[in-house]
Parts: structure tokens; sequence; C-alpha cells
């Protein structure tokens, strides 16, 4: 009887197996038997489960509330699955950061995955006192979204291509990859948490944002990386707000073709390296009462001012180009700031502390420092 245990044990784990792997289902025109609708496909479908899309346009507001995968597929040649508004209009709910909103999607549990689905605001909603959002990851949910694209919310200055939010309970983490956010007349990407410590890290990385008035945008205490996005003609690329912690905004190439506006603007300590910013009116990296930030080795050109520093902040390495007034602004602070590029400008450092010993490179510079301190 021996002999025949290492085959039955191996049966029990493969059939073990087989009740864990997830189901798969399907919304529309190309699979016989699908659901005709997304939201009567979530609201039916055991948590856990994967739903196909087939390529059409699905006019919808969605509410997602238990853990699965939606993802369009591909089909007579074709990718594209498009949600967009019913006929009758969008329910609102609610959000602990922006208060009243009306949402294409919601997500309200976790994890929930969404990829391969652009999500159409058909040139907005005139909502009054209500943010207009494509997709809303509501507190207590988590997931990723990736290869999506938002478009086309507008209300009134109040459009949000992704929101993400998490207040009291347990912690939730929440990735944005791939995807491409754009025409969205508020933000782009917007990321709340309003506990202390944060109960969300978010990362977001490798995607494409153009148009809006607000990039990628961190507030109330969220944690977590903004990594090599392409982020073009918002008035504010980043922004890492006053009680975010532990943030990192790295190899991200931010271009404000209409000038105006901040490239990086950041009111909590974070490290802000490698990224590369262009043609911006204002700062190129913005730092305001912010102790322990560290701002290395970017390359910033065609600006008002390249990096404007307060709180002792780390200033090193950075390659600072063709700016407006000044390359670097200490506002008399005394962090370390040295081996920096200023290339082109009217000042190279200014108010800089009588105390000040860091050496940076100076070249076609009218005035290389001055004080006033």
């Amino acid at each position: 009887m021996r002999r025949f245990q290492p085959v039955l044990a191996f049966l029990i784990v493969v059939v073990g197996a087989q009740s864990v792997v997830a189901a798969t289902y399907y919304v529309g025109s190309c699979r016989k038997g699908a659901f005709s609708s997304i939201q009567a496909a979530v609201s039916s479908v055991p948590a856990g489960s994967i739903i196909d899309v087939c390529p059409g346009t699905y006019a919808e507001q969605i509410t997602i509330s238990e853990s699965l995968t939606l993802q369009g597929i591909s089909y007579n040649n074709s990718s594209q699955v498009i949600i967009t508004p019913p006929s009758g209009g969008l329910m609102t709910t609610s959000s602990i950061a922006l208060g009243a909103i009306a949402a294409q999607v919601e997500v309200t549990a976790g994890p929930v995955k969404i990829t391969g689905i652009a999500v159409d605001g058909m040139s907005g909603y005139p909502f009054v006192g209500v943010h207009f959002v494509g997709i809303f990851y509501g507190s207590g949910s988590s997931g990723t979204v990736s290869g999506v694209e938002t478009r086309n919310q507008n209300s009134n200055l109040q459009g949000v291509g992704i929101l993400a939010e998490n207040g009291a309970g347990a912690s939730q983490t929440f990735t944005i990859v791939n995807s491409n956010i754009h025409d969205n007349d508020y933000a782009a990407i917007y990321a709340y948490s309003d506990q202390m410590p944060s109960t969300l890290t978010t990362s977001f990385k490798s995607n494409y944002v153009v148009g809006e008035d607000l990039g990628i945008f961190l507030s109330g205490t969220v944690t977590g990386a903004v990594s090599g996005n392409t982020i073009a003609d918002p008035y504010l690329g980043v922004y890492v707000g006053g009680s975010t912690s532990n943030c990192l905004v790295t190899g991200n190439t931010i271009t404000l073709f209409g000038g105006g506006g901040d490239g990086i603007e950041v009111y909590a300590a974070a490290v802000i390296f490698g990224n590369t910013i262009t043609n911006v009116g204002n700062y190129g990296v913005g730092i305001t009462a912010a102790a322990g930030s560290s701002v290395m080795s970017n390359h910033i050109s065609i600006s008002g001012v390249g990096i404007s520093s307060a709180g002792g902040a780390t200033i090193k390495n950075n390659i600072i180009a063709k700016v407006g007034s000044v390359g670097i602004e200490l506002n008399c602070n005394t962090g370390t700031v040295s081996g920096n590029i200023i290339n082109g400008a009217p000042i190279g450092l200014d108010m800089v502390p009588a105390a000040f010993n860091g050496v940076n490179h100076f070249y076609n510079v009218a005035t290389d420092t001055t004080g006033g301190c």
C-alpha cells in the first residue's frame, strides 16, 4: 500500500489547487452566454473571479464591492473597451477627501484589479458642488489599475481621473501602472488618507498624464512612490502634501508646455531624485516648510527658479540650466547644498546664509551667490 501513497498525495494537491483557480466570466457580445452589462457581472460572480469584457462601449455606472479582476480583452482585431456615463446620469457618493462625488466606477472592497479598460466622461457633466471621477477606490478598498485610460472627466474644474483614499481601519495599498490619464479639469491622480499614521500606501508608476490642473496629487497623510511617469502640461506636476510621509518622487519627466506652475511641490519630508523637469514658469522643485527633504540628481531647465529650499533640505548633484531668475533659492536656510551645476542664470545661489560652505559649480551665471540673510 505504501507505494500508492505518493500518488494519492499528488491527487489531493492537484484537486486542492484546482479548487482555488479563479473562475472566468464574460461580458459582451464576443462570448455566448456572457453578461450583457459589466454591473450585472460584478453583482453576480463570486469573490475572486475574473471578468473578461469584450470590446465595445458600455454606458453604465459600476460599483464593485468584492475582490475580483475586471479586464478588457481583444476580439476581432479590437481591444477597445469603453465605459461611458449612462443616459440617465450618475448617482453620487461620498469621499472623505472631496465630499460629494459622482464616480463612473466605484470600488468599495479589495483587492480589485482593473486592466485594459477606458473610462470616458464624454466631455464631462455640469455638476454643481460635486467632483466628477473616472475611477474611485474608496475607503476600505485596495487594488491595482493597469493599462487603463481615463479621460474627459470635466465638471466646472472638479474632474478627477482616478481617486484613491482610505480612512480609519485596516491599512490598504493602491497601485496605478502603465495607464493613460488625460483631459480631466482638476486632477489626474488624487490620493488621500486622513489617519496618522497613514492607512494608505500608493505606487504610481510608468503612467502618462497630460493636460490637468494637477498632475499627481498626494494629500493628507498618504505615503508611497511616484516613479517613472511622464507628466505633460499640468499647472502642477507632482504635489506632496504637508502631512504625507516617506514619499519618493523619482525618475519622472515633467514638462509644462504652457509655462507657469511648478514641476514638483513639496510640503513634507520627501525624497526627490532623478527627475527631469522643464519649461516651468515658477519652481522646478519647490520645498516649503519641509525639514528633512532630499533633492538630488535632478535635471531642471527653462524654469523661473530651479529649486527653492526651506527647512534645511539636502540639495545635491542637480543640474540646473537656463533659469529665468535663480538657480537655487536657499531662503537663508542652512541645509546641505553642494555638487550642483548651474548653467545660465542671473543668480546662481540666492539668499545664502553667512556660514554656508557648500561647493557648487557655476557656468554663465551673472552673480554666483547673494547674501541678505
